[in-house]
């Protein structure tokens, strides 16, 4: 199980590193093209997944001093909500990190909410390879994560990052932002256009926005005669012409695979982060075994239903299980959801 790990948590990290590329991060790996990428997911989930790579988390950072100004604060915070205290934390500390780094307030919304979490959290060391540098160690921890209760060193902060490439399809949510400004519709827009229709509801937990946002756009996307509706309010089945939108939108060749990236990450932090707390229990064959049953109850329904092939993958009824085979069963799942997404970063 040890060796399957590593190799699992490998190819999260190539994942993210894939989109960090696509969003033009300084990194040499090949940018992902062929799947959107969420700018506000996999920052959140950077603060949640790179605790255990010090350098993604850094030039996640990095990119986010340069370009903070694409980020949506009110994503942000849904999607973070959705991964917990320790997660809300760091994603506080980032952004405090970045507002020191511009001279500037970013975001004070996202981290006045994020101080909420701090009675819920001990103080530790930010990255899990770095346990017992600091304190006794007498390491000098950095004085601004030091405040959000994490232990580190001063963060890398070069600029080095570009801007995105909104060339690539990969980047089409950041293109509809530049074309339709700040509001809802971009994201709408690029749900429609990538994963096709659904109701106001369906699409606002895809996109991680309010329903009635959502729901206003829809209404208002109808009216100009853009989307097309079926069925009364409430369960209403919204859609557009999504090839003659893309040519009168400039979009040529292919559109990107829509993910819902804060469901994946999610997934897959659940799963890391309860190996993390519990190693001894997963030492057992047994024990483990129970801990994966429990798991799969919360990561199959969110993979399953995170878009594209992912709702395609099966998954044995968990009662037919037995011992082992409920930590086999959520292995081969778990490799084969990675292996669909790294098809797409290609």
């Amino acid at each position: 199980m040890e060796i399957w790990r590593k190799s699992f948590e490998r190819a999260i990290r190539d994942i993210m590193w894939s989109q960090w590329s696509a969003l033009g991060a300084y990194v040499e790996v090949e940018p992902c093209r062929k799947a959107l990428v969420d700018p506000e997911a996999i920052l959140v989930a950077t603060c949640a997944l790179g605790r255990d790579d010090a350098r993604i988390f850094d030039e996640a950072m990095d990119w986010t001093v340069v370009n903070h100004r694409l980020l949506r604060p009110w994503r942000m915070r849904r999607i973070s909500r959705s991964f917990g205290p320790e997660v809300t934390r760091t994603l506080g500390a980032v952004l405090e990190y970045v507002s020191m780094e511009v001279g500037a307030e970013v975001f004070p919304g996202v981290r006045d909410e994020a101080r909420g979490s701090l009675g819920e959290v001990e103080v530790e060391e930010l990255f899990r390879r770095e346990k017992g540098l600091f304190g006794v160690a007498g390491k000098d921890a950095d004085t601004v994560f030091a405040r959000w209760k994490l232990l580190r060193g001063a963060p890398r902060i070069r600029r080095h990052s570009g801007t995105p490439d909104r060339s690539n399809p990969a980047n089409l949510m950041l293109r509809l932002r530049d074309f339709y400004g700040s509001g809802a519709r971009a994201d709408v827009m690029t749900y429609l256009l990538t994963e096709g229709g659904g109701s106001s509801n369906g699409i606002a937990t895809k996109i991680s926005y309010r329903q009635g946002q959502v729901y206003r756009v829809l209404e208002n996307l109808v009216s100009a005669g853009i989307a097309h509706k079926r069925g009364g309010r409430g369960n209403a089945h919204y859609w557009i012409d999504r090839e003659a939108v893309a040519v009168s939108l400039g979009l040529e060749g292919e559109l990107p695979a829509f993910f819902a990236w804060g469901d994946v990450f999610l997934a897959f932090h659940l799963v890391a982060s309860d190996w993390e707390r519990n190693k001894e229990k997963y030492a057992d064959d047994f024990l483990a075994a129970e801990r994966m049953r429990d798991l799969a109850a919360r990561v199959v329904p969110l993979l399953g239903k995170a878009g594209g092939p992912l709702s395609r993958l099966p998954f044995p009824v968990p009662g037919a299980l037995k011992g082992m085979e409920h930590a086999r069963a959520l292995m081969d799942f778990l490799q084969q959801a990675a292996d669909i997404l790294q098809s797409y970063m290609q």
